[in-house]
C-alpha cells in the first residue's frame, strides 16, 4: 500500500479501521459564510471559485491499535460526519489535501470518547442504522440515519437516502470535482485551543454517482452552515470498501 499524503519516515500509524458502505452526500456552500466558521489559521479549501460541504454516512470495522487484535463490541461502529475542505492560510505547500469535520455522529461510545480526547474531533453518541437493498436490475438504495444522544447540542438528526444504477466503481480523475471531494488524507482538528494534523492512508476510493432521494440535512444546520434545500443540487456518490491505517496527531506549529 503506498503512503500518498507524506513519506512512511512521517507517517505514524497507531490505528486500523475499514471504512465500508461509504456514500457521500455533497452541495457548495457559500465560502464566506464557511470561512467564518472556521479555526482563524484555516481557510475553505476552493474548486474552481466554489466551497463545498459534505454529509457522509458509512460503517466502520475492524477498529484496533496497531499492537492490539480487534476486540467484540468495540471494533465496529456507524457513523455519519459533516465535513469541509480547508487549507492553512499561512503554509505554503500543505501535504496533503484537508478535512475539517464540523461533526461526527457514531454509535460506539468508546469510539466517541477515544477520538475527542485523542484527536480533538467533535465526536457526538447517536442511536444510528443503515441499510441497503438490491433490485433485479442491480440497482442499490441506500438509507442512514442517526439521532444524536449526547453531548450536547442534542438532539439532532440526519437522514440520507439514495439510489445508485449499474455504473462501474471506478478512481476519481485527478483534477476532477469528483476527485478533489473525496480524495482527502489529512484532517484537521482544534484540542485545548491548538491546531492539530493527522493524517490517513488507503488506497484510492473506487466511486460511482447516485441520486439523492430524501434527506434530512439537520447535522448541517446544527453546524451553523445554511440548510440545503434542493435534492437535485446534491452531489452523490457510493465507494467501494477501504482498509484505512490511522495516524498519529500532531501540533502544527
Amino acid at each position: 500500500m503506498s503512503l500518498r499524503p507524506t513519506s512512511d519516515k512521517k507517517f505514524h500509524q497507531i490505528y486500523w479501521q475499514t471504512w465500508a458502505d461509504l456514500v457521500f452526500v455533497h452541495w457548495s456552500v457559500d465560502p464566506d459564510i464557511l470561512a467564518s466558521l472556521l479555526p482563524p489559521e484555516l481557510e475553505p479549501d476552493l474548486y474552481e471559485g466554489k466551497a463545498y460541504v459534505g454529509l457522509v454516512p458509512f460503517r466502520m470495522t475492524g477498529i484496533r491499535p496497531v499492537f492490539l487484535p480487534a476486540l467484540p463490541g468495540l471494533s465496529r461502529t456507524l457513523e455519519t460526519n459533516v465535513r469541509t475542505y480547508v487549507k492553512h492560510r499561512n503554509r505554503q505547500g500543505d501535504p496533503a489535501p484537508s478535512v475539517w469535520f464540523f461533526s461526527l455522529e457514531a454509535e460506539n461510545t468508546l469510539a466517541v470518547i477515544l477520538a475527542r480526547l485523542g484527536y480533538g474531533l467533535p465526536y457526538f453518541k447517536a442511536s444510528m442504522w443503515l441499510k441497503k437493498s438490491f433490485q433485479e436490475n442491480g440497482h442499490m438504495t441506500y438509507a442512514a440515519g442517526s439521532h444524536r444522544d449526547w453531548p450536547k447540542p442534542a438532539p439532532v438528526s440526519s437522514l440520507v437516502q439514495a439510489e445508485f444504477g449499474n455504473e462501474p466503481l471506478e478512481a476519481a480523475k485527478p483534477g476532477s470535482l469528483e476527485h478533489f471531494l473525496v480524495e482527502r488524507y489529512a484532517l484537521y482538528a482544534k484540542r485545548r485551543g491548538r491546531l492539530l494534523q493527522a493524517f490517513v492512508n488507503h488506497e484510492p476510493y473506487r466511486i460511482a454517482p447516485g441520486r439523492l432521494l430524501a434527506c434530512e440535512p439537520w447535522l448541517i444546520t446544527a453546524a451553523g452552515l445554511p440548510t440545503p434545500s434542493a435534492h437535485e443540487t446534491a452531489i452523490v456518490h457510493r465507494a467501494a470498501d477501504v482498509r484505512v491505517r490511522i495516524g498519529r496527531a500532531s501540533i502544527v506549529r
